[in-house]
């Protein structure tokens, strides 16, 4: 339990940080300690900071909505979807006429500029009438785009100057400027596909920026102008945390699906190489068998098992192929080890098999890759022709399969590597990944494969593979051997 609460503590306190920043930035560049003019003229002129907050606001509602646009295609989609860039620029539009002139203002110029404030108010609310899918596209990105949008517009309409006492021109622009804010988030609430606390951020947004615009255009200050900055100020800075997170978030699952799709192509493609490892294997030895066939001087009663383990390896072939394994079942080990070793022997190696019987449980298809592994290993590592495989019962549970040759050795600083996927010498021939292959066939079955104690000159490995339990008649409890 103890995890789980650390992280969601540390899930919160991310957040909080990521408010309470931008929180005393966005009040510190609000104030009124950025103006355009000296400060014994601020309370005619336009605050510089408002102006700075409007264009960041801007560029993430712009950003917010190219983001929303790709995602979906259609351009009606689109252009609904961008409600939040919309609704900035129609601020930023009746904003930047506005101060072209400075009060009291003529009835035309109120006349555009309420046209151009419906004209934005038609834009933002229009495309959503046709929009039928808006619940499956509306998402916690496209809220973002909107919140900045309201956060970007409520600072720049504080731009525009206002005669005191207000205009009725002016109340109803800015009443037509807060309707388009209230349309705008009402369309999309009303699509019910945002969590509860964005859905609560936008209605807060509105009251916000609404209430600033009420404050300004009577000209209140006190009090009621401090609250409303701190209220912008609040909002503001909880959608850029809410874009933090959500970048961060966002970051997180692209690095886990990144993760996962390489740690995907690394498993397919290790499982592809040691199929393949396996198929050349099987191949090699093919190939080898039929160039003996070919050998007038091969005797007949050789040629008969030459031909069975040819067989067996077309199987095994046919298996790698279709990537299908050969079902685990009682092997005779003084047959099957007598099958593998004279494909061996036929290749010109010698080996010599010391066995006390015993009958395992297994996959005659892994068995042979093992011991062909060893026996191929000790020829092109060690330099060694011969080896001496040995059975030995450790126990009613278990036999052993030593595999002994009588080459180089493996160096000692090179032993806890052998099975290592892909472990090799610079200089050694192959890929590396024979043993690593083995071991994990052998692990497959229920066995396991180790480097056995130095023992002098050569390598030895030993196999082990469960045995086939006897009864008190020394008879196999389980079905005939294979």
């Amino acid at each position: 339990m103890r995890e789980p609460f650390e992280g969601e503590v540390r899930h919160w306190s991310v957040i909080a940080i990521a408010w309470a920043v931008p929180f005393l930035a966005l009040v510190w560049v609000g104030s009124d300690a950025w103006t355009w003019q000296s400060p014994t003229v601020h309370v005619a002129a336009p605050h510089l900071g408002h102006g700075v907050l409007g264009g960041v606001f801007v560029a993430g509602t712009v950003c917010a909505a190219a983001v929303t646009w790709r995602r979906h295609a259609s351009r009606v989609t689109g252009w609904a979807l961008a409600a939040g860039a919309l609704v900035a620029g129609q601020a930023l539009l009746v904003t930047t006429m506005a101060l072209r002139g400075t009060p009291p203002r003529g009835p035309v110029e109120f006349a555009v500029l309420v046209l151009v404030a419906l004209a934005g108010l038609a834009a933002v609310v229009a495309p959503w009438r046709g929009l039928r899918d808006a619940d499956r596209v509306v998402d916690q990105g496209f809220a973002i785009g909107l919140g900045m949008g309201l956060t970007a517009a409520g600072h720049m309409l504080l731009q525009v100057q206002v005669a005191s006492p207000p205009a009725v021109a002016m109340q109803v622009l800015v009443g037509v400027l807060v309707l388009t804010h209230a349309a705008a988030a009402a369309v999309v609430l009303r699509q019910d596909a945002l969590p509860r606390s964005v859905k609560c951020l936008t209605v807060a947004t509105v009251l916000a920026v609404g209430a600033g615009q009420l404050v300004h255009l009577w000209g209140l200050g006190g009090v009621a102008g401090e609250l409303a900055d701190l209220a912008r100020a609040a909002t503001g800075a909880a959608w850029l945390s809410i874009t933090w997170v959500g970048l961060r978030r966002v970051l997180e699952e692209d690095r886990r699906r990144i993760d996962t799709f390489e740690h995907l192509l690394v498993s397919t493609t290790r499982d592809q190489r040691e199929r393949l490892h396996e198929l050349r294997s099987t191949i090699a030895g093919l190939v080898s068998g039929s160039d003996l066939l070919d050998r007038p001087d091969v005797p007949a009663e050789a040629r008969e098992r030459l031909w069975c383990s040819l067989r067996r390896e077309l199987d095994r072939m046919e298996r790698l192929l279709s990537q299908q394994d050969d079902p685990v079942t009682n092997i005779d080990l003084d047959e099957a080890l007598g099958l593998i070793l004279d494909l061996q022997r036929l290749k010109g190696r010698r080996v010599e098999l010391r066995s006390t019987g015993g009958v395992v449980r297994g996959r005659f298809d892994a068995l042979a890759e093992v011991v062909n592994v060893l026996i191929d290993n000790a020829v092109k590592h060690g330099g060694a022709d011969s080896s001496l495989v040995e059975v030995v019962r450790r126990d009613e549970a278990h036999v052993d399969i030593r595999v002994t040759d009588y080459g180089r050795g493996i160096p000692k600083d090179r032993r806890a590597t052998i099975f290592a996927w892909g472990g090799r010498a610079s200089d050694a021939p192959g890929e590396g990944i024979g043993l690593s292959v083995a071991q994990r066939l052998m692990s497959e079955d229920g066995g396991s494969l180790r480097l056995a104690e130095d023992q002098g000159v050569g390598s030895s490995f030993v196999i082990s593979l469960p045995a086939v339990r006897r009864s008190q008649e020394d008879e196999l409890v389980l079905g005939g051997a294979q």
